[in-house]
């Protein structure tokens, strides 16, 4: 679609609006660059904006929305749905802040989170049971059941990691579980039965359903609004997409903004060629692509755009840098490598981290893994570093807290390495035991604290320094510090002044057991480079990859970068 310059826009004017609400959209538009203008004001139908990283997608959104009022859409028949509460959060205060001042009533728009809207459905078909927001535990319950009476010899039953993977493939996309897996998720069922509940998978799924099985529901849903924009729409799933695609009938006035690049959910069920083939759906739908990434300096604009652009599945197209930006000179130069070779790199890492988090700038250590910040977080509280990682530490894992409320029952002499390795056999809680249930991550943080355990004589002493170093870590924890620790899935949507990737090496990034347990590793392959380019381009003022130059990743050459001499 050819972009309209932003000052030919012609902007109609509703017949609500008074002429300052006009004149202040009027004025937001005339402020979008032209690929931005030409999303905002598209006719009515199915459109699609490909946005990426730092192209100003929510601007287009509200400015999107902005629009419509001026066309006189009642703001309250205007419907966005997000994935998560913080999304739907800073939308509404972005309408507030943005058209609110213009339109008052810009705050009846409705946002909502897809399992929001699923479960007013539901409510409203007569059919909401209890909700079960956190599964797991129902998951391990289950895999007990099915442990009783199981003979010895028979083969390991699944993990509850792999099993909740395998529960929302069959949920969302009907895919049937491995026959390993069917009798714990057949006894997960009964129990979900007999407590009359839902869990999150159940209320996409199940609203989708009542609205193609019951007319006049779907009927009384359709009628409610006559716009839908969804946000983020490459992370929807099948469940997710049918329910969508439903709410936006009969008008088909569906508006959905994301980036093909930025797909990195495929464990949640998102799939790239869900977005890639839109317009197979709707083949009379606008597409614009935003081109200009205004947040990251241009060496990382080019660099993330050439790795990116190594990728098969996606849209080609234009990722260039904001004309007015200046790459950094001297100490403060915007992409530079930090070698990790020496043993004490993690305390090199957050030293530099912290000096460079001055000024209101803020700093974030960036893993591939939760594992990775392990060693980080360590190096923070040695060095007395203020920090935040919305990850626990290992000492406040569940499985981790139940083995220390286990061992304060304990006689206070008693060694501690080997009352923690009897308390984690009793409860099957070890690499390789059969009834193991625990995901990795509750694993490792079990491993670090059995390992650290064994430098204490006693299991008085270990706890008394349990606590010391607990009450250290949450001393130094704070959502405001200067240095964050995060995850590259947990990053999608955010940025930082500075961005130190951590582990960009090969086997680390990409992610050797995500490649080795692909059904394909080619397509694991793109997503780990997707994972790669999420990472590059949170930063808006210096990019620091950190790796072993002996084994540098090969993303590194996909971004025309070449390691430094080891």
């Amino acid at each position: 679609m050819r972009a309209l310059p932003a000052q030919a826009l012609d902007v109609p004017s509703g017949p609500a609006l008074a002429d300052a609400g006009r004149h202040g959209i009027a004025g937001m538009l005339a402020g979008l660059d032209a690929e931005q203008a030409a999303a905002a004001t598209l006719p009515d139908g199915p459109a699609q904006i490909i946005a990426p990283a730092g192209s100003g997608k929510t601007t287009t959104l509200i400015a999107r929305l902005g629009h419509l009022l001026t066309r006189g859409i009642r703001p309250e028949r205007i419907a966005v749905l997000t994935f998560n509460r913080d999304a739907a959060e800073e939308l509404r205060g972005r309408i507030a802040g943005r058209l609110a001042p213009f339109v008052p009533a810009a705050t009846s728009i409705e946002v909502r989170t897809l399992h929001a809207l699923a479960r007013q459905v539901l409510l409203d078909a007569g059919t909401l049971g209890e909700l079960v927001a956190d599964r797991e535990p129902l998951l391990r319950a289950a895999r007990r059941r099915c442990l009783v009476g199981r003979s010895p010899d028979a083969p390991p039953l699944p993990d509850v990691a792999s099993l909740d993977t395998w529960l929302s493939a069959w949920k969302v996309e009907g895919r049937p579980p491995p026959p390993e897996a069917q009798p714990v998720l057949a006894a997960y069922d009964a129990l979900l039965a007999a407590r009359r509940a839902n869990d999150f998978d159940d209320l996409v799924v199940g609203a989708a359903d009542r609205l193609a099985s019951e007319p006049q529901l779907r009927m009384r849903w359709q009628a409610r609004f006559t716009h839908v924009c969804v946000d983020e729409f490459q992370d929807v799933d099948a469940a997710q997409l049918r329910l969508v695609r439903l709410l936006a009938e009969p008008e088909r006035n569906l508006f959905v903004v994301g980036d093909d690049d930025q797909t990195i959910y495929a464990w949640r069920l998102a799939d790239v060629r869900r977005i890639l083939e839109f317009t197979a759906t709707y083949p009379d739908a606008n597409r614009v692509l935003l081109a200009t990434n205004y947040r990251c300096p241009p060496a990382v604009v080019a660099s993330s755009a050439r790795l990116i652009g190594v990728n098969r599945e996606r849209f080609s197209k234009r990722i260039q840098p904001d004309g007015r930006a200046r790459d950094g000179t001297g100490r403060a130069r915007s992409l530079v490598a930090f070698p990790t070779i020496a043993g004490d790199w993690p305390d090199r890492l957050v030293s530099f981290a912290a000096a460079t988090a001055v000024d209101g700038r803020r700093a974030c250590l960036l893993a591939r893994t939760r594992a990775e910040l392990a060693p980080l977080t360590l190096a923070l509280v040695r060095a007395g570093i203020p920090h935040w990682c919305s990850v626990p530490s290992p000492l406040d894992a569940e499985p981790a807290q139940a083995l220390v409320d286990q061992l304060r029952r304990m006689p206070g002499d008693r060694p501690p390495f080997q009352s923690l390795l009897d308390a984690r056999a009793a409860r099957g809680w070890r690499r390789g035991d059969p009834r193991d249930a625990l995901a990795e991550d509750d694993l490792a943080a079990l491993d670090a604290m059995t390992g650290w355990s064994a430098g204490f004589r006693s299991v008085e002493t270990f706890l008394d320094a349990l606590d010391r170093a607990r009450t250290r870590f949450e001393a130094l924890r704070a959502p405001d510090a200067p240095v964050e620790l995060v995850t590259v899935h947990a990053a999608k949507g955010r940025e930082w002044a500075i961005v130190i990737v951590i582990g960009f090496e090969e086997e680390r990034f990409p992610n050797r057991r995500a490649l080795l347990g692909a059904a394909d590793p080619a397509r694991a392959l793109e997503e780990e480079r997707r994972l790669a380019y999420v990472a590059m381009t949170r930063a808006a003022q210096q990019l620091v990859l950190a790796f072993d130059p002996s084994r540098p990743s090969r993303f590194l050459a996909d971004a025309g970068l070449s390691a430094p001499q080891s």
